[in-house]
């Protein structure tokens, strides 16, 4: 595939420093192709980032809902205003309480759940169209507004002396920074994330990441075969193939009827094509040969109409 018609996922493990920007640059110049990531990593933090390439950044949208894990460390004796190790501190240096497992297991299920998470005032949330980050360096006054966030599971995975480290399970838009922050004042001392790692967004794990020393020195045609198709890019999605005409009438964005469409793949969700047949839901249209052409839409009346096409 040529590099203007390359398309699809690219998982790269971003090293402690980059910014997401400067990881989508470097494929950008690898592969000679459009890209973008599908949800940020500061500069510090490490791991998973999707970066979407070509035509297939048009589904960038749907990798950014996906839930995230993470695993970080929490330091305990101060505070930043950054609520991480790059901030400037914002209390006095403070001995730690004696903590055992059970107590800070304990703190940690205060914040599994459906949650109001105040974003940290140095963070990529917009105010007024605006990230917050640049306001609050430009010296202004800024409170961030209080956002709903779903943790789905936090656990310890060891405690060590002042510093704690935990497991992330949580929803799109959860800042791992103010958990940190806020578990440090349940605790009863100041507290700031040390590090932190993302070792999965979605169905994609570290474990297949391409290694950043890979994406520094590979040629183009080495990162380019790590490139995921488009059609697994969504797997838990369901998906339809469709015909010649079915084809045609994707490309121009016309709705699929039902003699266009020759077999139905369920997602590994589990959910199948059929089961949305009251509308609500997205599919995967395929042409025979498996390729991705569209995201569409399953409206009432179980009519299928394209949004996001992809040829």
């Amino acid at each position: 595939m040529s590099a203007t018609k390359l398309a699809g996922l690219l998982v790269v493990d971003k090293p402690a420093g980059p910014t997401s920007h400067d990881v989508v640059k470097r494929v950008r110049a690898r592969l000679q192709a459009r890209a973008g990531h599908a949800g940020t990593l500061d500069p510090q933090a490490t791991g998973v980032l999707l970066v979407c390439v070509g035509a297939a950044t048009r589904l960038s949208k749907f990798l950014q809902a996906h839930d995230k894990v993470y695993e970080g460390v929490v330091q305990l004796g101060w505070a930043t205003d950054t609520y991480d190790a790059e901030g400037v501190a914002t209390t006095e240096s403070q001995q730690p309480p004696e903590l055992s497992e059970e107590l800070v297991e304990a703190a940690l299920q205060d914040f599994v759940g459906d949650l109001e998470q105040v974003p940290p005032v140095y963070s990529a949330k917009k105010i007024n169209g605006e990230p917050s980050y640049r306001r609050a360096r430009r010296g202004e006054e800024v409170t961030p507004k209080a956002v709903s966030v779903r943790v789905h599971s936090i656990q310890l995975l060891a405690l060590e002396g002042d510093r704690i480290h935990v497991r992330v399970h949580c929803g799109a838009g959860t800042y791992v920074r103010t958990l940190a922050h806020d578990l440090g004042q349940a605790l009863g001392c100041p507290a700031h994330l040390a590090a932190l790692r993302r070792v999965s967004s979605g169905p994609f794990g570290i474990e297949g990441a391409l290694p950043w020393d890979d994406l520094e020195r590979g040629d183009g045609s080495d990162v380019a075969a790590r490139v995921l198709p488009p059609e697994e890019m969504l797997p838990e999605w369901p998906a339809v193939i469709v015909n010649e005409e079915g084809a045609t009438r994707v490309a121009h964005g016309g709705a699929l009827e039902p003699n266009c469409i020759i077999d139905r793949r369920d997602g590994s969700s589990g959910r199948g094509a059929l089961e949305l047949k009251d509308g609500g839901g997205w599919v995967r249209v395929l042409e025979a040969g498996g390729h991705m052409l569209a995201a569409a839409e399953l409206n009432p009346g179980g009519v299928l109409q394209p949004r996001v096409v992809l040829t």
